[in-house]
């Protein structure tokens, strides 16, 4: 029971002292900003009281493998010195200007602008290094890389017996082409001979022939026909007696 009451106490102390710390920072920040710009201060302030407790829950909950674990950790200490040092620097700057202390010089106030950026940029640094070290991250990489170094051993390879390959199978594609190219022509030789041939036409006087074969035939016919009737008696007899 009392060991969580004294758990609590010290997570509101905490919580209060970096709300105190925060503030400082975020008017420290708010004074290297142009007025009509003064927002941009809390984004300032996620590189220092915002950062040390991000990167403190990153470590512990956040964080896989040594690489991540190492850069959260580097960054809560880098972000508390951060924290501390804007306060501090605040503090300084405020009483100097109500006469309690010494007012801070040009070089000591471009000083401390030049911490803040480095602090920035080193959370923006630490952010990009703890996705990379990631352990996923890192054994895809792996996976990749020996990939990669298969199929460049296997392109090498290629390239060294595409010239055996080509001496062995350049004949026989020159050869199946020769024959394929040959049959094309043939048929198409053969194609052109049968339109070439003439189509052939009867005599002109062949008509003729047949028209009087034909009345041959008819006369042959009738002749017939009457000695046939000349020949039988009883049409004979019917004649005469008509």
């Amino acid at each position: 029971m009392f060991k969580k009451i004294g758990a609590l106490l010290v997570t509101i102390l905490g919580i209060a002292l970096l709300f105190y710390s925060a503030t400082r920072s975020l008017d420290f920040i708010s004074l290297t900003l142009p007025p009509g710009r003064q927002i941009l201060a809390y984004f300032g302030l996620a590189a220092l009281d915002g950062g040390l407790i991000a990167w403190f829950l990153a470590y512990l909950y956040g964080s896989s493998g040594g690489w991540q674990r190492g850069i959260a950790l580097l960054m809560v200490v880098v972000d508390f010195a951060g924290a501390v040092a804007m306060f501090t620097l605040d503090t300084l700057y405020n009483t100097g200007k109500s006469g309690m202390t010494a007012m801070m010089s040009e070089s000591e106030i471009q000083t401390a602008v030049l911490v803040l950026s480095a602090v920035i940029a080193l959370n923006i640094a630490s952010t990009i290094a703890h996705h990379l070290t990631d352990p996923d991250q890192l054994k895809a990489q792996a996976e990749e890389e020996a990939k990669a170094e298969v199929d460049d051993l296997a392109l090498n390879l290629v390239r060294q017996n595409s010239k055996i390959l080509a001496s062995q199978m350049a004949p026989q594609i020159a050869a199946e082409w020769m024959d394929s190219t040959a049959a094309k022509y043939r048929n198409i030789l053969k194609k052109g001979r049968v339109k070439e041939e003439p189509i052939q036409v009867l005599p002109a006087q062949a008509p003729t022939q047949f028209a009087s074969t034909t009345g041959a035939v008819a006369s042959t016919d009738v002749g017939e026909e009457i000695g046939a009737k000349s020949s039988n008696p009883t049409l004979r007899s019917r004649r005469q007696k008509r």
